[in-house]
């Protein structure tokens, strides 16, 4: 059966499949979301992001088993610590956000990602960044300030996103330089690893222990992120950052759906507005390098 799977994902080009990949993961991540705001009006949300990475250990399990502790190597012990500090913080001030922002509001504000992704090519990979990303990158930021409403919304949750849209950024350049060398369950599972200690110390002085039910939705919630994360890291192994990234905007046509008829929260004006801003500035930031990557570098300057 493992057989005819190889197979028949080896006769799919891999652009279709990284294209598929990343928007099943982002419709994994929405329900995800969904579960995580549903949940943390009764359990904090340090208590669900404990159980969020701790229960991904179960998940993995019966995959380790089958394939061995092997399956856990990975080529760079420094890049998964790391990857985990930032992960667990981001995953803590997501959660945290998710529980005091509205879910389409939150969405977008994520999608700041490939504006920061940017920002740290330029500090640490010392990409040349011409004055079209520039202008691009000012656009991603002014749509995030008119999203947030600084002059009369802006709150710890729209500042605790924007930190976990910066983290993730982090975890996704990592994790692009880790799938050339390591596999997906590997790095899913490493990113666990790092994440539920920090989940374990916050969640000690605000600690419920939950009953059957809320663990049924904890698994969920886990499953859910386990197997989108599976996912992306799937699709990044078949695409470069710069093409999968932008698929994720799909997410917040299923989160404002989402938002809409099950939390009542209608979209205004200043997320529409806000939104078309970072997703254009994104989509052209993405745009920009594709095009560069085909051009000599001499004329990068202006990129």
């Amino acid at each position: 059966m493992q057989q005819a799977v190889r197979l028949f994902l080896e006769k799919i080009p891999h652009t279709i499949l990284a294209i598929a990949f990343m928007v099943i993961a982002g419709v994994l991540v929405t329900f995800m979301q969904t579960g995580v705001k549903l949940l943390s009006g009764e359990l904090h949300p340090f208590v669900i992001v404990f159980f969020r990475a701790f229960l991904v250990l179960f998940i993995l399990s019966p995959a380790i088993f089958y394939k061995g502790v092997g399956v856990l190597a990975t080529s760079s012990y420094p890049l998964q610590i790391t990857r985990g500090l930032f992960g667990g913080s981001g995953m803590v001030c997501v959660f945290t956000g998710l529980s005091l922002v509205p879910l389409a509001e939150a969405t977008t504000l994520l999608f700041t990602v490939p504006i920061f992704a940017t920002l740290l090519s330029i500090l640490f990979f010392k990409e040349v960044v011409g004055i079209r990303r520039w202008t691009a990158i000012l656009f991603g930021f002014a749509g995030t300030i008119v999203v947030m409403r600084p002059d009369i919304a802006l709150s710890a949750g729209h500042l605790m996103l924007l930190y976990a849209a910066f983290a993730w950024s982090v975890c996704v350049l990592i994790a692009k330089k880790l799938t050339r060398s390591d596999n997906v369950l590997s790095i899913t599972f490493w990113q666990a690893v790092g994440s539920a200690p920090i989940g374990f110390i916050l969640c000690l002085y605000v600690w419920q222990w939950p009953d059957m039910r809320q663990l049924l939705f904890l698994f969920g919630i886990a499953g859910l992120g386990t197997f989108g994360h599976l996912l992306m890291y799937a699709a990044l192994q078949r695409g470069s950052v710069s093409f999968i990234l932008p698929l994720d905007y799909l997410r917040i046509i299923w989160s404002t759906a989402i938002g809409i008829f099950i939390f009542a929260d209608i979209p205004g004006l200043n997320l529409y507005i806000g939104g078309a801003l970072i997703v254009g500035a994104t989509s052209f930031i993405t745009l920009r390098e594709l095009k560069l990557k085909k051009q000599p570098k001499d004329r990068a300057g202006i990129a």
